[in-house]
């Protein structure tokens, strides 16, 4: 009899288990669930629970009544996985296997950013919503608010569902608001990201709701320790952001007996092929939810989609089949803003968040990237789904693959396929009127142009937003428009004078130190197909992130991957 071992219970593990178990003939295939207690969480309730939207026993349920019974349940921990042998250490046993998924998903470490953690301040005036237990106890901290500065705040980036602080700070406002403390309080959004999302449109949108609420945005923030006695969260670029109350999103790493086990990266998250979900050093090992290093959301509606595709691959596998299926990192969550609205997005590994309807083209009923009532329905709605069909492996009736009609791709510049931008409409020409001589006047030299040394603009150029014209340098002979974030050299195209034109438009010197890091960035982006993450240049490259800051200032990171001819970092998608 095949053995099949799933390594979590939660959200991935319960659904797999349960289709798993109706497709698979019981004489053939066996499949055993392991997790350390039997205690079932639904995480996206964690949110909830400090705005007392949520009880705390609503959002417990024990694990075996949600596994069907053909399925073997053990209660232990895991210690490490041998690939070598095929088998699995437990804590009080040692059990094998001939498939092994690992579902066991994340887990938040306050330990990794110096002073976080420390017990003068770790859930007394900074707080998580990332555990069950931060979550209560953050509940009586806002009961007790009444003035002062409240900062939410995200260490790094990946973490698991990547909108959830963004959501934090839209309903401590609306909190405040209900309670009439919001004139006395003052709310902060600090981030790694250059704005409120990581791609352009929905960062847009979503900015402009948070200006709208009157809540101040930190972007490009990279924490380098909390100073507890003063109550300052410091970064490596020496901004000091005070507050009385800090929300924080610790760094979100992988289980640690991945790093024991010798199966993760840096950040204890298993390599796998984005599309079939199996890993890449190990065939018979395959991955879902937050587990591995996909480059899509860390958050429950995905395995929804995973567990579509994975299903049919996985048993094609088993069977000596290829696996034709393909994960296309097709994800939607819910943006919960507060005075019962929501807002929703629906994107893929490919298509960013644009406004639209979904589920069904251009009907919805609900809209993307747009408040609404019915939004926040759906969003309060799923609480059932999840409990109800999710985990149960029952199907949502949800397309898999992420639709692409019903949405705005043209509003926003882009073609039908959501990737590809259309090309600038032709200008309108200019009336024409009769010519008037006007005497002129000069009352200032003209400031010379980006392209040309000098020294009255020394500041580099800012990456363009939308409607700004292009700042071209030529680098041997290849026109570079430095305020395009999305532009990247060709392959055949970068060497080390490319590089340092390319420095030189960003109106920087590389020294030996800039040199290491540039060429660090340059052979991750080869090997990897990706830019590196400032957390990755300083775990894997060895680089002090606050060097990195001392040389290429600010946005270090997007600056690298500018140099390094890659495109810049995915911050979670």
């Amino acid at each position: 009899m095949q053995q099949i071992v799933i390594l979590g219970g939660g959200t991935a593990g319960s659904t797999i288990a349960n289709r798993l178990h109706r497709e698979l003939p019981p004489n053939e295939y066996r499949v055993t669930v392991v997790d350390r207690d039997n205690s079932h969480h639904y995480q996206p309730g964690y949110l909830f629970l400090p705005f007392g939207m949520y009880k705390p026993r609503s959002i417990v349920k024990p694990r075996s009544r949600f596994l069907p019974k053909g399925v073997r349940f053990l209660m232990d921990t895991i210690k490490r996985v041998d690939p070598v042998t095929k088998t699995v250490e437990l804590g009080s046993q040692t059990i094998s296997y001939h498939y092994l998924i690992i579902a066991t998903g994340c887990t938040t470490r306050p330990d990794q950013v110096p002073g976080m953690n420390d017990p003068r301040v770790w859930r007394k005036s900074v707080y998580d919503f990332y555990s069950f237990g931060g979550a209560v106890r953050l509940h009586q901290a806002m009961q007790q608010f009444k003035q002062g500065h409240l900062v939410v705040h995200i260490s790094e980036m990946p973490i698991k569902c990547p909108v959830a602080p963004l959501e934090f700070a839209l309903l401590a406002d609306w909190f405040f608001f209900m309670r009439h403390r919001r004139l006395d309080i003052d709310i902060t959004f600090v981030t790694p990201l250059d704005g409120a999302f990581t791609k352009p449109v929905a960062k847009a949108q979503l900015g402009d709701l948070l200006r709208h609420r009157d809540i101040e945005v930190e972007t490009d923030f990279n924490v380098e320790y909390i100073d507890p006695k003063n109550k300052v969260l410091m970064g490596y670029d020496g901004r000091a952001i005070p507050f009385d109350l800090l929300v924080t999103t610790p760094p979100i790493m992988g289980q640690q007996y991945i790093a024991d086990s010798g199966l993760g990266d840096e950040s204890n998250y298993v390599s796998v092929d984005k599309h079939t979900l199996q890993s890449t050093a190990y065939p018979d090992i395959f991955v879902l939810g937050d587990a591995g290093n996909l480059p899509t959301s860390k958050a429950g509606a995905a395995i929804h989609f995973q567990a579509k595709t994975f299903v049919p691959n996985f048993i094609n596998y088993m069977r000596g089949k290829p696996m034709t299926e393909s994960f296309d990192g097709h994800t939607n969550c819910f943006i919960e803003s507060g005075f019962h609205k929501a807002l929703l997005l629906d994107f893929n590994y490919d298509v960013q968040p644009v406004t639209g309807k979904f589920p069904i083209p251009y009907v919805g009923p609900l809209r993307l990237l747009k408040e609404s009532r019915l939004n926040h329905m759906a969003k309060m709605g799923f609480y059932l789904a999840y409990w109800g069909l999710l985990i149960r492996g029952l199907p949502l009736l949800l397309p898999r693959d992420m639709p692409k009609a019903g949405k705005d791709f043209a509003r926003w510049g882009l073609r039908d396929d959501g990737v590809t931008a259309l090309p600038p409409k032709p200008r309108r020409k200019a009336p024409s009127f009769p010519q008037v001589r006007i005497p002129r006047v000069k009352v200032a030299p003209p400031v010379p142009l980006a392209s040309e040394p000098s020294t009255l603009n020394p500041e580099p150029p800012v990456f363009a937003t939308r409607g700004q014209l292009p700042v071209l340098h030529q680098v041997n002979g290849i026109p570079i428009d430095v305020t395009d974030e999305g532009f990247m050299i060709r392959p055949e195209q970068w060497n080390d004078e490319v590089a340092k034109g390319l420095a030189a438009a960003l109106h920087l010197e590389l020294d030996d130190t800039a040199w290491e890091v540039v060429r660090f960035v340059r052979h991750e982006f080869e090997q990897h197909g990706v830019s590196p993450t400032l957390g990755r240049i300083a775990k894997v490259g060895g680089f002090e992130v606050k060097t990195v800051f001392e040389i290429f200032g600010a946005k270090p990171a997007k600056k690298l991957a500018f140099i390094a001819g890659a495109p810049k970092p995915v911050g979670c998608v």
